[in-house]
């Protein structure tokens, strides 16, 4: 017990009827169940509303009666009002200056260890900033994303109190940061250091672990922080709350460890009412929370709302932290940060500050650093016993003993996570508490005094609950030798299992108690893997298959924990290394490697590298631990790695292990900005990849200097025929030291330089050296902002790229001057017949004044104009102009929202279009109205066979009034109608109509989501259709049920022989259901279901009934991750399958 906690006076009110019937609080967040902070602290107990003073260690509490009297606003003299107006101010005041003094004082300093007083330093010099995401919307806008830092309150607050932005949910695993974040937000208020902050007259910290749905705000302040004040009336503070809103903060610590855990709204007390706004509107207040309760705490506060996610410390951020901790002693700091920076599988545990903090206070002592969690916690236990004198044989009795208790709140009901003394083993507590893994304080309870038992840390209990089940494990391995107990293998163990685990949430929520329990025990850790894999094989529905995931990356977290030798049976090989490896984070990835290196290390198991056959990595530290697989990966064809901030160095062994590699054809580099100016070091081991056809390296900040190794390694690699390079902005304004590279790779087809800043200067030499490439004949140099307004000083380079048939020159930001210049240059280039002009808006309203120029363009097929804001004006002179274009058949005029209910006064003008074969007017947001007058105009097209209406949404749900316009369009044979928001009322009306269309054979119904579900409804009205040979069915959310109906009608469609049912995700895990059906479909001679997530188990199904249909010959199983294709090959001989 601490000096201050014995000095504390133990009184209270009279308790009202919820105090007299009321357990014992949850303690304060510093010492129950508190969130993984980056500090370890030692802060008073703290209560809530309705709920016991609970007096703690280092909180000071004043019992005086409250004075001041109550004026009723009824009975007021108007010479009174401004005395009254003086009196609220003054109780502002007050209370401002108790909460400064407290925040700046006992409540400002961090304890790295409870039983070592010394061992503490004031938050501002221990405390670093945390990166945190915000994200601001509503329902009727995009949300707007941004990361910052912790301390950057002008962004975090940036639109307060000019918009309705005043609740926030900060978010976060335990351990990132989440409370430190609000301690340090309560000092720089006191401390008056940040003027954003300074318009809050008072801010309120109050922990939510010891609050009821019922609490009252008031009351809360006063038991947490003013104390029994004789300086402030609890209705005099409500008063003055509720008369400047506007000006009080209010910091919600912990919502996921209130103690109410099921919310009923009638039972809310005036704290759950600020957060929905019922009361205190004008409040700003922030609450903070695990993911674990996000979506609860989202739909309480609702919109609008900022969300913060707290991300925890940056590479940077973990050097600072370490050097302020070592401040004393800077050569240890630095030997820390070296060994960090060394460790390729635990660099990511250290971007969460409680962790960091642990790991600084064990390398004090050892200098060494663990590998897994398991192992870093019990060398943290350790190291808090050892050195309080005791053994490490005793302290593992004790860590056992008290985790007995520990699990008991795990699993019980209430998850109540206070104890008293006679719920532990007494040497036990004794040790533990001595240690300060177990922390004490006093709790008044119905005018009695008791002592009251909590864990330091929620992360220490849950270590300790999982070392007591890891220690059940290992008795009951013992019973079952012995014969001697009438109990079945393994059944208390296996019986506190299925309590943590009987949903995915308790899963999810006791992810670190497994873990923890299968510490470098393999017998634990196949126990558990093998309860996960069964509970949650069932994948017949999309939530299953999310919580099978859940399950099994919890399973790998587990499998690492363990160190096992042997990978476990049960571990199948398809949750173990499936085809398509994608990881964006760096725990999934440390487990990735882990699982690669021990099977590298296993004869038995290496084989099944082969079967990988992509790998994307993503925001990912360190990348080279995957050289020590690759090598053995032999069918891996495409590679990405994107935001991979550290790949100095990793990316030359990641290259050099692929040099044995025949079948890598893409290697992607994306936003990994160490490799700039260094391809002297790396380009040369691309040489080897001799396969590669395409290969990108963008946004890695390349230079002038670059350009010549890239070029130098590529040039002698017949089959890569694609480089990309763009969005590499330091490329710009310096062509004429890089350009002349280009030539010397002179197998490229297609160069996209976007975005690489380019402007007017550079055009002459990339001009030149693309004319020296005969085999290129497709240039990108989109997005170059600067190329914009000023064609006449670069276009007439142009035709010096004799070979390109297609030039890409969207958002260059062009305008209305640059357009005959162009046209001119385009004119000279008779082999260039496509020329990309989309996203370049100022052409939008001024077509008069450019249309003119297109027909000097007399090569082109093809013309996008695609989201250039053109307007019903700007359509007669295109039209006007393409019409004395005869070798163009092909435009784009998709994007372009102004022509939206405006088709009767600019679709006239379509016919004059004669030799067009393809017009794209989707994205337009045509409406009904609209779909008239382009049809008559169609039909007055003979030659325009392919019309894109995609991605119309107003289109849905009233097809009854447009559809029968359709057959107006008697030379179509291909119309998009995807994406149109088609419900199933609509399919009728359109089947009717293309019926009466003998020309269309071709229809895209792809991405109506609506049909999924209701094929009963509208499948009958497909054969209406007869004269379709292909049909997509793509993505519209279609179910096992709809199936029967589709293949049904499909089979009374003697022409339709091609029907696309791809990325339907909801056919995957339960063919056994639908599949066969589809034999009815015996016309058909190819179908698509690639993107099902289809497993192995729903391959003998499918194999089964396309073997029952004669016709087919195509089958595509593109993208179904869990597939193999070498292994599935075998089972369709006689068909051309996808993969």
């Amino acid at each position: 017990m601490g000096r201050a906690q014995s000095k504390a006076a133990c009184r209270t009110a009279v308790p009202t009827t919820m105090q007299q019937e009321a357990p014992v609080p949850t303690p304060s967040a510093a010492t129950d169940s508190p969130e993984r902070t980056g500090a370890i602290r030692k802060i008073g107990t703290v209560s809530g509303s309705n709920n016991p003073t609970i007096v703690g260690s280092n909180v000071n509490f004043y019992s005086s009666p409250l004075d001041g009297a109550v004026v009723s606003p009824q009975t007021r003299k108007p010479d009174q009002e401004s005395r009254v107006g003086d009196l609220n101010q003054e109780v502002g005041n007050k209370t401002r200056d108790i909460l400064r003094k407290w925040y700046k004082t006992t409540g400002s300093y961090v304890q790295f260890n409870p039983e070592v007083p010394d061992d503490q330093r004031p938050i501002v010099g221990i405390y670093t900033k945390l990166r945190v995401r915000t994200k601001k919307g509503t329902a009727e806008e995009e949300y707007s994303e941004e990361t910052v830092y912790s301390t950057e309150y002008e962004k975090i607050l940036k639109d307060w109190p000019e918009t309705g932005f005043n609740r926030a949910i900060l978010f976060g695993i335990g351990g990132v940061g989440k409370s430190t974040i609000f301690d340090k937000i309560a000092y720089d208020w006191a401390d008056e250091a940040c003027e954003i902050l300074k318009r809050f007259k008072l801010v309120f910290l109050l922990k939510m672990c010891a609050l009821l749905q019922k609490s009252d705000l008031v009351d809360a302040v006063f038991d947490q922080l003013l104390g029994e004040t004789p300086e402030v009336a609890k209705d005099e503070l409500d008063k003055f709350i509720q008369a400047n809103s506007n000006k009080v903060l209010i910091l919600l610590d912990g919502f996921d460890e209130m103690r109410t855990k099921t919310l009923d709204a009638a039972s809310f007390g005036s704290i759950l009412k600020a957060l929905n706004r019922k009361k205190y509107r004008k409040c700003c207040i922030f609450v903070s929370t695990r993911p674990s309760h996000f979506e609860t705490l989202k739909s309480l506060v609702q919109n609008p709302c900022t969300h913060i996610e707290v991300l925890g410390f940056t590479k940077e951020d973990v050097n600072e932290y370490i050097r302020k901790f070592y401040y004393k002693d800077p050569i240890s700091g630095n030997a820390l940060i070296q060994s960090i920076e060394k460790s390729n599988t635990l660099l990511d545990l250290f971007t969460y500050p409680m962790l960091l903090l642990l790991m600084c206070l064990l390398w004090r002592e050892n200098k060494q650093l663990p590998k897994t969690t398991s192992r870093l916690f019990t060398k943290a236990v350790d190291y808090m016993f050892t050195r309080k004198g005791c053994s490490y044989e005793d302290a593992s009795k004790a860590v056992i003993a008290i985790g007995k208790t520990a699990l008991s709140s795990f699993i019980s009901a209430d998850h109540n996570f206070s104890y008293q003394i006679d719920e532990f083993e007494q040497n036990a507590l004794h040790l533990a508490l001595k240690a300060g893994i177990l922390t004490q304080q006093r709790v008044i309870k119905n005018l009695k005094c008791h002592n009251n038992i909590q864990f330091m840390h929620k992360t220490i209990q849950e270590f300790c609950a999982g070392k007591y089940l890891q220690s059940v494990h290992m008795s009951n391995q013992g019973f079952v030798k012995s014969e001697v107990y009438e109990v079945e293998p393994f059944s208390e163990f296996q019986n506190y299992l299925k309590q943590l685990c009987q949903t995915i949430e308790d899963i999810v929520s006791h992810d670190f108690l497994l873990r923890f329990c299968c510490g470098d025990n393999e017998k634990c850790m196949t126990d558990i893997v093998k309860l996960l894999e069964h509970k949650f094989e069932d994948r017949y529905t999309s939530t299953s298959r999310y919580q099978s995931s859940v399950a099994q990356a919890i399973s790998r977290q587990c499998f690492f924990e363990s160190q096992a030798k042997n990978v476990p049976q049960c571990l199948n090989s398809d949750s173990l290394i499936p085809s398509a490896i994608e990881v964006d984070n760096n725990n999934d990835f440390r487990i990735l490697i882990y699982l690669l290196e021990i099977i590298c290390r296993s004869d038995g198991l290496m084989a099944q590298l082969s079967r990988v056959e992509t790998i994307k990595v993503s925001s990912v530290s360190l990348v080279s631990g995957l050289a020590v697989a690759l090598g053995y990966m032999e069918n891996l064809w495409c590679l990405t790695f994107c935001k991979c901030s550290s790949m100095k160095g990793d990316l030359e062994k990641i290259l050099a292990s692929l040099k044995c590699n025949q079948v890598l054809t893409n290697l992607h580099i994306d936003d990994c900005n160490t490799l700039g100016s260094r391809a002297v070091e790396w380009a040369p081991h691309i040489k080897h990849l001799t396969s590669l056809k395409r290969l990108e390296v963008r946004s890695c900040k390349l230079e002038s200097t670059d350009i010549e190794h890239i070029a130098s390694a590529v040039h002698d690699m017949p089959k890569l025929t694609y480089l990309r390079l763009d969005c590499n902005r330091t490329l710009g304004r310096s062509a004429d030291l890089w350009a002349k590279e280009l030539p010397r790779m002179m197998h490229l087809n297609k160069l996209n330089l976007s975005s690489c800043n380019l402007t007017r200067s550079d055009i002459p030499h990339i001009a030149s050296a693309v004319g020296n490439m005969p085999k290129l004949t497709e240039l990108e140099l989109n997005g170059n902002d600067p190329l914009g307004g000023c064609a006449a000083l670069w276009a007439k380079e142009l035709p010096k790229m004799m070979h390109l048939n297609k030039l890409d020159l969207n958002y260059c930001d062009l305008t209305q001057s640059d357009i005959p210049h162009i046209a001119s240059a385009v004119g000279d280039m008779p082999r260039l017949t496509e020329l990309d002009l989309w996203g370049n808006k100022s052409l939008g309203g001024c077509a008069v004044l450019w249309a003119k120029e297109l027909p000097k363009m007399m090569h082109l097929n093809k013309l996008v104009l695609r989201y250039c804001h053109l307007t019903q004006s700007d359509i007669p002179h295109i039209a006007s102009a393409v019409g004395n274009m005869p070798r163009l058949t092909d435009l784009h005029l998709d994007g372009n929202d102004p022509l939206a209910g405006w088709a009767a006064f600019w679709a006239k003008e379509l016919p004059k279009m004669m030799h067009l074969n393809k017009l794209d007017l989707s994205w337009c947001n045509l409406t009904r109205s609209d779909i008239p007058h382009i049809a008559s105009a169609v039909g007055n097209m003979p030659r325009l066979t392919d019309l894109d209406l995609g991605n119309n949404w107003s289109l849905g749900g009233c097809a009854a009034v447009w559809a029968k316009e359709l057959p107006n369009m008697m030379h179509l044979n291909k119309l998009d109608l995807y994406h149109c928001n088609l419900t199933h009322s609509d399919i009728p009306h359109i089947a009717s109509a293309v019926g009466n269309m003998p020309r269309l054979t071709d229809l895209d119904l792809g991405n109506n989501w609506s049909l999924g579900g209701c094929a009963a409804v509208w499948a009958k009205e497909l054969p209406n259709m007869m004269h379709l040979n292909k049909l997509n069915l793509y993505h519209c959310n279609l179910t096992h049920s709809d199936i029967p109906h589709i293949a049904s009608a499909v089979g009374n469609m003697p022409r339709l022989t091609d029907l696309d049912l791809g990325s339907n995700k909801s056919l995957g895990g339960c063919a056994a259901l639908w599949a066969k059906e589809l034999p009815n479909m015996m016309h058909l001679n190819k179908l698509n279901l690639g993107w099902c997530n289809l497993t192995h188990s729903d391959i003998p199904h499918i194999a089964s009934a396309v073997g029952n249909m004669p016709s087919l010959t195509r089958l595509s199983l593109f993208r179904n991750e869990a597939l193999y294709r070498l292994e599935l090959q075998s089972l369709f001989p006689s068909l051309s399958v996808e993969f």
